[in-house]
């Protein structure tokens, strides 16, 4: 016997339940909507941004305009330039190079760049991969040469620079230097290219982006801007034109669209055909010989040169971009399926509304705050006395940072010299304080003996050693002076003494001026000359100097004396 059924009782439910998936999109729909409220302008730069959920697309829209001379609106499809998302794929053909057997990364990279030099201890195409070869960051060599951040910097001009460094920072394999990726990212494309006999933009798109049916994406150097692309631009009291000028390949230059970027996501969850175990494979973490990973404040870094860092307990891998008008941020929760991104060319950071996107959907995950609650921890009380045992001034040899520690209002204090902000430090244990900051990120500060260390996260600990400030009179400072030269560069510094402080002056850079911190040590606020070591003769007099910064470590500079010219 069929049981009796109340089709009007079913129809009601069915309706209902029609109508709260519906009700429950728009609401979903809106909600995204109202983070993007002040891109909506149409007359203004904008944004485009995706949420990808389980495997599927839940939101994609475009905000504001792509060129506001012709009133183009960004939508979906339309293409920006996306800077340091680039890497990835620029790692992703040679991992699929490797798998076609068209290179091994046991190979030296000289197999396919000759011209570079020979360094004894060669580079091989796994330390290029791993962020360890000890190559030069190119960015304080640029600084050097007086190339601007605005000036035309193309592949050939980053080659020339990275063919000209004679000595490697360290053996390839045993260190890591964040910011020496760039030029391994832009050496890493030559070999693409050499070792497929294609260009790098005809490979990429061959093998990558047409088999993944990101149809809307292409590396371009060319300063012509393919159709369909967003405008760069400068957004302030005025709103300009905002060029990209670094025509380097592999490390940037990459356009793509908000829709080609959800299926690149999309990929990490539901691999397609034979890219699917490689395009996983970017998530694995850069390492030493010796097996360690790459730790910082921004988490472990993988292969995809982007970073695995929680956010608010929940794992969270992260990328980001910024070149001339463009910005990217990439945010993607691995282990709740969810990515969300945002893509603009309004010259602004898009991490908090990609950001926003994730708390709406995964609200309920996150384990911790949004900032950390300090009332809520136990404090170790220290008297005053007690604390000023730990005041003076701290040097990072490594980099070429300098710290001063303090007490002021009963508390301990951390600030960079020269710099009007400083950072609380409560006591959590005798010699171990906690900084006071507005996220949810934990940053430990330990004393051990004339030294602490600092760790962010999980990140390594950064070593900073007690000194005492050297007072220099003008005629121990004039032993410092005079005309330094670097031939591989060919780039000459005058140090003189100016207002009792060490000055360099060069035609391009203007004025360095340097704080001394023990003898034949200095530093200053700028990066390519952050920090500095003269070196002395079997006489004790000065000979030149040597850069010690964060990706420059042997870059040497000799004294020219008038009986040498």
């Amino acid at each position: 016997m069929f049981k009796k059924i109340n089709f009007k009782k079913s129809v009601y439910i069915c309706c209902f339940f029609s109508m709260g998936i519906f009700a429950q999109e728009k609401i979903t729909t809106e909600s995204f909507d109202e983070i993007f409220k002040e891109w909506m302008d149409p007359s203004k730069p904008g944004v485009a941004a995706g949420v990808i959920h389980n495997g599927k697309v839940i939101y994609l829209k475009g905000f504001g305009s792509a060129e506001i001379e012709h009133n183009t609106k960004i939508t979906p499809q339309t293409r920006f330039q996306v800077d340091d998302l680039a890497k990835q794929f620029t790692v992703l053909a040679i991992l699929l190079l490797e798998q076609e057997d068209k290179l091994s990364l046991e190979d030296d990279i000289r197999k396919y760049l000759p011209e570079l030099p020979d360094y004894k201890t060669p580079i091989k195409v796994k330390h290029l991969l791993n962020h360890s070869s000890g190559l030069n960051n190119l960015d304080p060599v640029k600084e050097l040469l007086g190339i601007r951040r605005n000036d035309v910097f193309t592949q050939q001009d980053a080659l020339m620079l990275i063919r000209s460094q004679k000595q490697l920072n360290f053996t390839p394999g045993t260190d890591f230097s964040y910011h020496q990726s760039d030029t391994e990212l832009i050496l890493l494309a030559e070999i693409v290219a050499k070792a497929s006999n294609q260009t790098f933009p005809e490979y990429a798109s061959k093998y990558i982006f047409k088999p993944l049916q990101m149809n809307n994406t292409v590396f371009n150097n060319e300063r012509n801007l393919l159709e369909n692309t967003a405008t760069s631009y400068n957004v302030g009291e005025q709103i300009r034109h905002n060029p990209v000028n670094d025509l380097t390949l592999g490390v940037t230059n990459l356009y793509t669209s908000a829709e080609d970027l959800t299926k690149w996501y999309i990929s990490f969850t539901n691999p397609v055909n034979k890219l699917g175990e490689l395009v996983r494979k970017l998530d694995t973490y850069v390492t030493l010989n010796n097996g360690k990973m790459f730790t910082s404040s921004w988490g472990r870094m993988t292969y995809g040169r982007y970073f695995d860092h929680a956010e608010r307990g929940v794992p969270k891998i992260w990328q980001y971009g910024l070149v001339g008008g463009y910005a990217s941020n990439i945010f993607r929760f691995h282990t709740k399926n969810f990515t969300s991104f945002v893509i603009g060319n309004n010259n602004r950071y898009n991490g908090m509304p990609a950001m926003q996107m994730a708390y709406k959907i995964l609200e309920n995950d996150f384990k911790e705050p949004p900032s950390i609650d300090f009332s809520k921890i136990k404090i170790k009380k220290i008297s005053v006395k007690k604390l000023k045992k730990y005041e003076g001034f701290f040097w990072n040899k490594k980099n070429g940072l300098a710290r001063h520690i303090y007490v002021n209002n009963d508390t301990l204090r951390y600030k960079r010299l020269e710099s009007n902000r400083e950072t609380a430090l409560i006591p959590i244990n005798e010699n171990i304080f906690q900084f006071v900051v507005g996220s949810d990120d934990k940053i430990i500060l330990k004393f051990i003996d004339n030294k602490f260390s600092v760790v962010s996260g999980e990140s390594d600990a950064s070593i900073y050693n007690k000194y005492q400030p050297v007072t220099t009179v003008n005629n121990e400072l004039n032993n410092y002076t005079g005309l330094f030269y670097n031939k591989e560069l060919d780039v000459t510094y005058t140090f003189s003494v100016e207002n009792d402080m060490l000055v360099a002056k060069n035609l391009k850079n203007g004025t360095t001026q340097f704080h001394q911190i023990i003898k034949d040590i200095f530093r200053s606020n700028t990066f390519m000359l952050s920090g500095i070591e003269f070196a002395r003769n079997n006489q004790n007099k000065i000979i030149g100097f040597g850069i010690n910064t964060d990706g420059v470590k042997n870059l040497k500079f000799e004294k020219i004396f008038l009986k040498n010219i």
